[in-house]
């Protein structure tokens, strides 16, 4: 009979585990077997003429004008802890009000900083779960509440997507030198379809050029970085996210002085991969699958997303000349880890970025622009911090 649980429980696992590779929302099951060759394709060249305006008609195509918040205001801080992690890090709460139009929201921002060095470089990531999930080293939490489960699909969802997708590893980022802050997105506008929608047509209105959640989530960040150097002009700012929130981490990079750099891990279509060289996933399966993402006039290059006035490498030249990390992994084709090469390539080549890389595994920290990719899928996994803090040493110390 043990035997006989013990082969149910495996099997139900399996089923679970392949319900989550079919269902996530960058590595379907029909490309998990497949892995990125790590010779690039010898692409030919493309040469912008005009960097800024090429980004601005990839702007207006798929991401919608940007918006900066019309209301950006903190109702309340609280320090709640200034010996975190045996004396490694001081924990602060904010409470930020916040709006674009509509009446103001409330957004929970989480500041980390090593004690030793309170005025270190921020990482400012954007989270998939509330900050109490992610503030959480060895469930020692010090924020309001215990810190999120996810139930019975926790430990299929982190041996998939890696434990870091929901906890960076803060001690090591502490050791390192960098704070860490924290927020949800969805707090503000949410990750649906229908809801997304929404909220963003009662904000912008129903119109077809109607910013995405991409462009004013990228705008909470921007925000933000403001504010952090309005408060210590000297500090640097990065912002950093995986997949969706790799894309807001280089539309925060683009569109504010204050952001220093960006981290876009495994960023995909509408981040650092090229759209129209028809890999991995398509615009028409952003569009489809996740519309509030985008501008409504996206859906126009939907069906032949060639027809796109520009690409990826318009938005890595417009970020110029910030530093730009594009983390990848070989089994996530999804994501088109050869496409986020060759654009890399490309905008190094329409401006005065670095980039030595001569092949895929070939990680060049220094470089301006620096490429990283592992073995493995679609996720945050323990090789990728270490070579996240890697860059940021080659560029911030």
């Amino acid at each position: 009979m043990p035997l006989f649980f013990k082969v149910i429980r495996s099997l139900a696992f399996g089923l679970l585990l392949w319900a989550v590779i079919a269902l996530g929302s960058c590595a379907p099951a029909r490309t998990i077997l497949q892995q990125a060759d790590l010779t690039p394709n010898r692409s030919a060249l493309a040469k912008l003429d005009n960097p800024t305006a090429s980004f601005e008609s990839l702007e207006a195509a798929i991401y919608g004008p940007f918006t900066p918040p019309t209301i950006f205001s903190l109702s309340e801080t609280e320090v709640l802890s200034t010996d975190w992690l045996n004396g490694k890090a001081t924990v602060e709460r904010r409470i930020y009000n916040v709006s674009h139009g509509q009446t103001p929201q409330a957004l929970e921002v989480v500041i980390v900083t090593p004690t030793a060095k309170p005025d270190s470089p921020l990482i400012v990531s954007q989270n998939f779960t509330p900050n109490r999930a992610v503030i959480a080293v060895d469930k020692k939490s010090v924020l309001p509440g215990a810190p999120m489960k996810m139930g019975a699909l926790e430990p299929v969802f982190k041996y998939f997507f890696g434990r870091h997708i929901v906890e960076p590893p803060l001690e090591d980022i502490l050791d390192r030198g960098y704070g860490f802050v924290a927020f949800h997105p969805p707090d503000y506008v949410e990750d649906s379809s229908d809801y997304g929608t929404e909220q963003l047509n009662l904000i912008f209105g129903n119109k077809k050029n109607r910013p995405g959640a991409l462009t004013i989530w990228a705008s909470l960040t921007t925000a933000l970085a403001t504010e952090l150097k309005t408060q210590n002009p000297d500090r640097s700012i990065i912002a950093a996210g995986h997949s969706r929130y790799g894309k807001t981490a280089l539309l925060a990079a683009a569109y504010s002085d204050s952001v220093d750099a960006a981290i876009a891990h495994q960023s995909g279509t509408a981040g650092a991969s090229l759209i129209r060289d028809k890999t991995g996933e398509s615009l028409k399966d952003v569009v489809g699958t996740y519309p509030h993402w985008l501008t409504p006039s996206a859906a126009d290059y939907a069906e032949d997303q060639r027809t796109l006035p520009s690409d990826a490498h318009a938005l890595l030249s417009f970020i110029s000349p910030k530093p730009i990390l594009l983390g990848n992994a070989r089994r996530d084709v999804w994501s088109d880890p050869e496409g986020a090469f060759t654009a890399a390539q490309w905008a190094a080549a329409n401006t005065t970025q670095s980039f030595t890389a001569t092949r895929l595994d070939d990680f060049k920290p220094g470089d301006d622009i620096a490429y990283w990719i592992r073995p493995g899928t679609h996720g945050v996994v323990k090789e990728d911090w270490p070579a996240f803090l890697d860059f940021l040493d080659a560029h911030f110390k």
